[in-house]
């Protein structure tokens, strides 16, 4: 397996997180490059990447408050899992699995397990709690960060304190080594067809 590179001294958010991850191909986007029909939302998605690779510097994108009230309740969430779970979680920046691809996991659990942690609006948190298992629209992005980090399990944590009587939803996956070959599959295609697009670029006189 390829030696993976890991930025553990780096802040997720921060310029140099920016700067490690951009123009790769990253596990919370592989929902996106595994879409149906090969649609715009996969097309777009390639060309940020295309974009970022030809300038050096990041496509802006998407966020609204609610987005960023939840990343600022992640640091809740996280402490309340390692007190549910009586263990500590190990933050890093950013885990380069090549030049290409890598991910940036919510946090690290000892030496086999991961965590993913959603901080959604509150009818979203109890639908998910309805339902018990990972939410499909993230299957892409868990078996993303196993394959990417090689390790065996990931925990995915929905986090809502609004909702006070069950704030916290947690479940564990395991490493699906027939959805990580589809995800390679997919995103090995992916790379190859992004990178004759920038040949395609360059190679235009005028």
């Amino acid at each position: 397996m390829t030696d993976l590179k890991v930025y553990s001294d780096i802040i997720q958010g921060s310029d140099a997180w920016f700067d490690v991850k951009r123009g790769k191909v990253s596990a919370s986007n592989f929902a996106d490059v595994l879409a149906k029909g090969q649609g715009k939302t996969r097309r777009a998605y390639m060309l940020r990447l295309v974009a970022e690779r030809l300038t050096g510097q990041t496509e802006p994108t998407y966020t609204n408050q609610f987005m960023e009230d939840g990343k600022e309740r992640e640091d809740e969430a996280r402490a309340y899992y390692e007190g549910v779970n009586d263990c500590q979680v190990e933050q890093v920046g950013f885990i380069e699995l090549n030049e290409d691809i890598g991910c940036s996991p919510d946090g690290l659990i000892g030496e086999e397990g991961g965590l993913e942690i959603k901080c959604p609006k509150s009818t979203t948190h109890i639908e998910y709690i309805l339902q018990g298992v990972l939410p499909s629209e993230y299957r892409p992005q868990v078996q993303g960060n196993l394959w990417v980090t090689g390790r065996k399990w990931w925990d995915f944590v929905s986090y809502c304190p609004q909702v006070k009587s069950s704030p916290y939803f947690w479940v564990r996956v395991k490493r699906n080594e027939k959805d990580i070959m589809i995800l390679q599959a997919g995103v090995e295609q992916f790379i190859t067809e992004m990178k004759e697009l920038i040949k395609q670029i360059q190679s235009k006189t005028f």
